[in-house]
């Protein structure tokens, strides 16, 4: 995921949420047991709201 700085402030507080959780995770479990539901539910996001932001 790219940032530009130019993002939504809204966009910007969600992608740091989805590291914020993956930092977290990564520390508690492998890297290829981390699985998108639970870095959704981390981040407390939707699925599919992770699965568009990545997608940028």
């Amino acid at each position: 995921m790219k940032l530009t700085g130019y993002e939504d402030l809204r966009l910007q507080r969600t992608i740091n949420s989805i590291y914020h959780a993956f930092e977290e995770l990564i520390c508690e479990k492998e890297y290829p047991k981390i699985t998108v539901k639970e870095l959704a539910q981390r981040a407390q996001i939707n699925k599919k709201l992770f699965i568009v932001i990545t997608q940028r």
